[in-house]
């Protein structure tokens, strides 16, 4: 049977009323449309108060705090933020999302209202800082908060979350990236963003370390061999990680690590969109969107004529420079946060940091960025006896040298590199051992501000403090 217009919207608003979540719908201007009963149980706002009017006369009323439905209009992709509401004093983690028309028009936004509460009271009690309440701040596509689409990345800093509208402003046209910053940042993560918010989304997407590779085994890694190409290669010949990317996205990392000769054939791929297998007669064509990242300065790399500049201006038709996590310190505790979630679910564990640890890892530089963060707490988590991880649980696992700094040779590090890694490990056994920083100066025969300067260089300084160093 055939129903009327109001029959369809008593079904919609009985849908929406059975969710345990608060849902309110408006407008791309803010006007709203919907909002169920769940809304009005955790808002104390009544459907009659604000189905019908503006968001912004609420705001102006001060019925409300603020609204995810101005940052979704504004940024036009998925946001999270904490509302608070004085009306019943519960807090809510709201996430709002852009519904788009078929011409690319964006018509409504939908926000979803999870009551947290109660979690934000028993973080308290078990000693984490109270970073979701921050009512001026906005939580940018937080992990397992934000399922569509699922970008798996935490933003919360104003440099890091203008990469990521770069790079989804970037995604939607087919062109080669090329991706800067230190090891550690998110280049890869970043990569994943640009390729699931891109045509090529349900394509291959494959990352290859160029770096990672022995040299005599990375063209035919990238470009694959016919049966019989050489001495030990496979009968069946072997697959490249062009074609296994055809259609799709092919990340190269450490793209600096390419040898000359590589670096004309890869040029010769993007030019003719075409490969040749080593042994091979026959091109074949290949449609891939390559996004190359690196660590160090190409275009010093060029001046030095250790890469081919032409190679350089293929692969750098967008870029982006991801900043250092020392850059982006407002984020850190929230990575803090979610790598002890992350780190507690793998090992099965329920450990978490006393506020003087949170601010311990919070203070420092980290120049292995957000890996070394991650790895750091899971290694917290791992050497750690007692379910609340305070300060001096802190220093007993990373003040041991061979736990954190392990001395290796490596191909591309610098003298400076080698020094600086083997001060690390110096001042790390002195600080252990002494008490006091006029110990450490002295035993190691500097000032007193020098090694407070080299304490600071490495991000030493809050171990100190935590001790109760002089």
């Amino acid at each position: 049977m055939n129903m009327g217009q109001k029959e369809i919207n008593d079904y919609i608003d009985e849908i929406l009323d059975a969710s345990y979540d608060g849902i309110l719908i408006s407008d791309a201007k803010a006007n709203v449309i919907k909002a169920n009963r769940a809304y009005e149980t955790l808002s104390g706002i009544k459907k009659k108060e604000i189905v019908g009017k503006n968001l912004k006369d609420m705001i102006d009323k001060n019925i409300l705090k603020r609204a995810v439905v101005f940052e979704v209009t504004k940024t036009k992709i998925p946001t999270t933020m904490v509302h608070s509401y004085s009306r019943t004093g519960r807090s809510a983690m709201v996430t709002g999302s852009p519904v788009f028309d078929e011409k690319g028009k964006m018509i409504y936004v939908v926000a979803n209202f999870r009551d947290i509460t109660e979690i934000t009271k028993m973080n308290q009690l078990l000693g984490y800082a109270n970073i979701l309440e921050a009512e001026d701040e906005t939580l940018y596509l937080k992990p397992d908060l934000v399922d569509e689409p699922d970008y798996g990345i935490l933003v919360r800093n104003k440099k890091m979350n203008e990469c990521l509208q770069v790079a989804l402003r970037i995604a939607q046209y087919d062109v080669n990236v090329l991706l800067l910053g230190e090891s550690g940042v998110g280049k890869t993560k970043l990569s994943e963003i640009i390729h699931k918010a891109s045509s090529r989304a349900n394509k291959p997407f494959i990352s290859i370390n160029c770096g990672a590779i022995p040299e005599n085994l990375l063209e035919s890694e990238l470009f694959g061999y016919e049966k019989g190409a050489f001495s030990g290669a496979s009968e069946k010949g072997k697959l490249g990680q062009f074609e296994l990317a055809d259609g799709g996205t092919l990340v190269l990392d450490e793209i600096c690590e390419l040898l000359p000769s590589l670096q004309v054939k890869l040029l010769k791929v993007i030019d003719e969109k075409k490969i040749l297998k080593i042994g091979g007669s026959i091109h074949k064509k290949v449609d891939v969107r390559i996004i190359a990242a690196t660590n160090k300065n190409l275009k010093e790399m060029v001046e030095q004529h250790l890469f081919r500049e032409d190679l350089y201006f293929r692969l750098n038709v967008a870029s982006i420079k991801i900043p250092p996590l020392r850059e982006r310190r407002d984020e850190i505790p929230f990575l803090i946060k979610h790598f002890f979630e992350l780190s507690n679910k793998m090992f099965g564990t329920r450990k978490i940091p006393d506020r003087d640890l949170q601010r311990k890892l919070t203070m420092l530089d980290y120049p292995g960025n957000v890996r070394e963060l991650k790895n750091l707490i899971e290694r917290l988590i791992v050497m750690s006896p007692h379910d609340i991880i305070k300060a001096e649980g802190f220093n007993e696992v990373v003040l041991n040298e061979e736990q954190v700094f392990d001395f290796n040779f490596c191909e591309n590090c610098s003298l400076q590199e080698y020094l600086e890694e083997f001060e690390k490990k110096v001042l790390l056994k002195t600080l252990k051992e002494e008490k006091k920083i006029s110990g450490v100066a002295k035993r190691l025969a500097v000032s007193n501000a020098t090694l407070w300067r080299k304490l600071k260089k490495y991000g030493f300084q809050s171990f100190y403090t935590a001790r109760g160093g002089h």
